[in-house]
């Protein structure tokens, strides 16, 4: 009797999009005044419905005064993923994970939001729904003086 050995793909089972969030971002910072690393977000929600800022304020504590602008995938991403002459490795594979995180959240979830939330000290949410019908994505902070 012989025995089959799995292949490796078999082996490596499909990692979750949180796995993979987080394996992409735990090198990464956003750079602004104050370079802040990028963490995985995840948001219980209990509805299917889209998603209102009403609905982001009460699930993650945020006050009626505290003001939330939206902001653009390509602006958010852009400090990221462009690269310049002078790049060492280390930035080069900066950029690219970054890119890949990019692609990674592009293809992985739906209804894409990105907030900012306050003035100066910004917390950035960069969210959507995945295949799991969970509100996943990162989060990080600037600060815009």
């Amino acid at each position: 009797m012989t025995t089959k050995i799995p292949s490796q793909s078999l082996l490596n089972e499909k990692k979750s999009l949180k796995d993979e969030i987080i394996s992409l971002s735990s090198d990464l910072m956003y750079p602004s005044e104050s370079d802040e690393k990028i963490e995985y977000f995840e948001m219980e929600v209990s509805t299917d419905e889209k998603l209102s800022l009403a609905n982001f304020r009460i699930y993650n504590g945020i006050r009626p005064e505290i003001v939330i602008e939206e902001m653009d995938l390509e602006l958010f991403f852009m400090p990221l993923i462009k690269t310049e002459d002078w790049f060492g490795e280390d930035e080069k594979k900066w950029a690219e994970d970054s890119l890949k995180l990019k692609n990674l959240l592009s293809e992985k979830l739906k209804e894409i939001k990105i907030l900012k939330v306050n003035k100066i000290e910004i917390d950035v949410y960069l969210f959507g729904k995945s295949e799991e019908n969970k509100w996943e994505g990162i989060k990080t902070k600037l600060i815009e003086t």
